[in-house]
């Protein structure tokens, strides 16, 4: 008869046999299913996906459509060839698209067709888009082309088509994902049924049969629990060492083995909280790690001394404090969900050959047990080992690195010493051959003593003559400085003089290069626009030049008026949002809260260099962005910071680009263009504003351009005055010129103009043209003609000062440099 044991023995063996092969067997069915089931959804997938590429390529195909038609109606319109930019570049991706799409619908002999009935159309309107070009290139009547609407019925074709490729898809992606989806379902209903049965059965079976073994195991497993539990704790404890083991391996600085031991600590006993303090030198603890804190609760309570708080009594009294009730006011958990006590406190002491060198603090947000405690205990001594080896490292690399230091000095002395030695014996041999010149020396010296007295009575003549030659040459610098100055003002007035007949020469080229009669060829038509833009940098450099022209000769008028901030700022904006949005610049104008809103200064002068230096900005980066930045300075002054990501600027070469005609490099002048006299202008007129210019750049990272200026202008030597304050509806005051002293200059008798004064009351608007050139006068006078204005002209300030009065005219032409006053 067999026993019990072995009966049990054998039902189990059975229970085991078929709880394991049936879901086994249930585990490979259900895994062939599911990888039929997966296979087939992956192949929808990738139908889908193709379907989705083919409506892409065709949303895609018809934007390039709309490109090409968009390209060629802007040329026809305008005239431009910079609107066939998109047409060109949409012209043979059209074709690569329409290709992509009869590649990908291969399988789809309608789809086919359609793609190919457009290609046709597509060609057809392509050769209807270029013959339109062509007329308008050849200024042919295009227009009654487009009228006839040939071009109108093939787009409407070329797009019908299109719509119908889409809808296809769409239509055929919509029925694939309702097959898939119908599948799907039908399948995993019918798999879930199954699986249900199966399971149904094995689990009756199952506690059939276990209900029948559990009594007979309960005994064996009350046995073997407590066993388990004394192995389990047995093992846990030895895993936590090993781990902790793990963590403070290595060469860790103190700080970082603090962390690694309070993370240990976290991960495996599940504190919320931790902090880990170490004793210094003055038997204090001081905190080098924690765990779980708040920014606030970091700054608290860096330093403990000995004995105080419970941290404290630890470290002083070595053992080990549990707290399980946590007074309301003690240290909170806290996190983004909300913040609380935690449950139970744990504080042990940590020690290096029996003495304490520190203390771990653990917070607990669940009761502690038995082998927590058993665990902290018998990983104390190893942390404390380990804080000993760390400060131990710590104090070794400091010693290293005094080391290393003392012995370059050493290095260095040993250098120098050797060096000295060298000079030494260099200088011993010089005395030895000294000490044998001097004594030939001593003779010739009692000789010469006698000539030196000779020389003596003559040195005393020559500087008689010397004091004379002095003030001869303190004469010449004056008359130098004379001479300067007359060059200076010779230089401002020959670029007034130049500007005038070159006026003409520009607005000549420009009537030219528009060809109103339609009587110049291309090629006379593109010289005319070429000595326009030749004249125009010509007029450039003379107008810069004419600008440090009246500088260096004292000329320049500062005329100060109150300028809102904001106003000028919108100016600046308008201005260069379109020159950056061309070269694909970010460009932005930030005005700080700080900033005044109201300054008194040469509101032209401000503007000249803060547009210097925007210009100056964007021609010299590439890619990027430049802003302007204005914020309050100290003292009642305010700046204004133009920064740019272009090339930079070297630390040796800052100071040259404020020099006239210098910029960074030679290599930059042919590069970028310009003069090299703007930076010179601006710094010059920021002086003359008061203020000073300021950079700051590194190559290849770009630069920083600060204008800072007094928030009030005030001559030399004037007293400031109260600060301005903005409001509103400012009353603004009459202008406050500061005049520099100009040439007195004789009129000459020119003869009267025989302008259109006769003929008033005017019919059309009126210009008043105030020139002193009689020839320029007259350009001005019949372009005025031309654009249909009437035209009135004065040779002087008072002539037309009086005319101003008596006519009122819509707009004046004024010469900045009259004969009988300055304009």
């Amino acid at each position: 008869m067999s026993s019990p044991s072995s009966v049990d023995e054998q039902r189990f063996r059975k229970l085991l046999s078929r709880n394991v092969s049936l879901p086994l067997g249930v585990g490979v069915l259900s895994a062939v299913f599911f990888v039929s089931l997966i296979t087939y959804l992956l192949s929808v997938i990738q139908w889908v996906e193709h379907t989705d590429r083919v409506i892409n390529n065709a949303n895609e195909a018809v934007k390039l459509t709309v490109d090409l038609e968009t390209g060629m109606r802007g040329y026809l319109l305008s005239g431009d060839e910079h609107f066939l930019d998109p047409y060109e570049i949409a012209k043979p991706r059209i074709e690569v698209a329409l290709n992509t799409l009869l590649e990908l619908t291969a399988d789809n002999p309608v789809q086919t067709d359609r793609l190919r009935r457009l290609q046709a159309l597509q060609v057809e309107w392509a050769n209807y888009a270029q013959s339109m070009i062509d007329l308008q290139r050849s200024s042919g009547d295009y227009r009654g082309a487009v009228k006839a609407g040939r071009g109108k019925r093939l787009t409407d074709e070329i797009r019908k088509q299109f719509e119908d490729v889409i809808e296809t898809e769409q239509v055929l992606r919509a029925t694939r994902n309702e097959d898939v989806r119908r599948t799907t379902i039908w399948s995993i209903t019918l798999y879930l049924i199954f699986i249900v049965g199966i399971s149904g059965l094995l689990a009756y079976i199952g506690r059939r049969d276990l209900l029948n073994l559990s009594t007979n195991y309960s005994a064996n497993l009350a046995a073997q629990l407590a066993s388990a539990e004394r192995l389990e704790k047995q093992a846990w404890l030895r895993n936590g060492q090993t781990q902790l083991a793990e963590q403070v391996l290595g060469q860790l600085t103190l700080n970082l083995l603090g962390r690694n031991i309070l993370q240990f600590c976290a991960q495996y006993l599940g504190t919320a909280v931790a902090a880990l303090y170490v004793r210094e030198e003055h038997g204090g603890l001081k905190r080098v790690a924690t765990y779980g804190f708040s920014r606030e609760q970091e700054e608290l309570n860096q330093t403990i001394y000995s004995g105080e708080g419970i941290v404290g009594q630890v470290a002083e009294q070595a053992r080990l404090i549990r707290l399980d009730a946590v007074p309301g006011d003690y240290f909170k958990v806290s996190s983004g969900l909300g913040a609380g006590l935690p449950h139970s406190v744990l504080v042990v002491p940590t020690s290096d050959d029996d003495r304490v060198n520190g203390v771990i603090e653990l917070g607990f947000l669940r009761p502690l047990s038995e082998r927590d405690i058993e665990l902290l205990e018998l990983i104390a001594g190893n942390i404390g080992t380990s804080i000993e080896a760390a400060r131990y490292r710590q104090r070794l690399q400091e010693v290293l690195a005094e080391t290393q230091q003392l012995n370059e000095e050493l290095q260095v002395q040993q250098e120098e010493l050797k060096t000295a030695n060298e000079e030494l014996e260099e200088q011993s041999r010089i005395l030895k051959e000294s000490q044998a010149h001097l004594e030939t020396q001593q003779v010739e010296l009692e000789q010469t003593n006698e000539q030196l007295a000779e020389q003596r009575d003559a040195m005393d003549k020559k500087n008689t003559e010397l004091n004379q030659a002095q003030i001869q040459l303190e004469e010449r610098a004056e008359e130098l400085q004379r001479s300067s100055k007359y060059k200076s003002e010779f230089l401002a007035n020959m670029s007034h003089e130049l500007r005038t007949p070159l006026n003409s020469s520009l607005i000549l080229a420009k009537l030219l290069a528009e060809n109103p009669q339609q009587n110049l060829s291309a090629e006379q038509v593109k010289f005319a626009e070429s000595i326009y833009s030749a004249g125009n940098d010509l007029l450039n450099l003379i107008n810069d030049i004419l600008d440090i022209s009246k500088v260096e000769a004292g000329k320049l008028e500062v005329i100060a008026e109150n300028t809102r901030v904001d106003r000028l700022v919108d100016g600046l904006r308008s201005m260069f949002e379109p020159l950056a949005a061309d070269k694909k610049l970010a460009f932005s104008v930030e005005v700080q809260p700080d900033a005044p809103g109201l300054l008194f200064t040469d509101r032209q002068r401000l503007e000249q260099v803060i547009k210097n230096l925007l210009s100056n900005a964007i021609k010299f980066t590439e890619h990027g962005a430049v802003s302007l930045t204005i914020t309050a300075q100290p003292n009642d002054h305010i700046a204004f910071s133009v920064k740019d990501s272009g090339i930079g600027i070297a630390a040796d070469q800052q100071e040259s680009i404020f020099e006239a005609f210098r910029q960074a490099d030679g290599t930059t002048n042919r590069k970028y263009g310009g003069t090299g006299l703007g930076l010179s202008i601006s710094r010059d007129l920021a002086t003359l504003l008061g203020g000073s210019i300021s950079v700051d750049s590194v190559p290849g990272q770009g630069s920083t351009f600060t204008l800072v200026l007094p928030r009030q202008y005030h001559e030399f030597g004037e007293t400031p005055a109260a600060p301005l304050t903005f409001h509103p509806t400012p009353v603004t005051p009459a202008p406050v010129a500061v005049a520099v002293p100009v040439a007195s200059a004789i009129p000459a008798v020119i003869p009267r103009f025989a302008d259109d004064r006769d003929k008033a009351p005017f019919a059309t608007r009126c210009i008043l043209v105030v020139e002193d050139e009689p020839n320029f006068a007259r350009i001005l006078y019949d372009l005025a003609h031309e654009l249909g204005y009437m035209c009135l002209v004065a040779h002087g300030a008072d002539e037309g000062y009086d005319l101003a009065r008596e006519f009122v005219p819509d707009a004046i032409l004024l010469d900045m440099r009259l004969p009988d006053h300055s304009g």
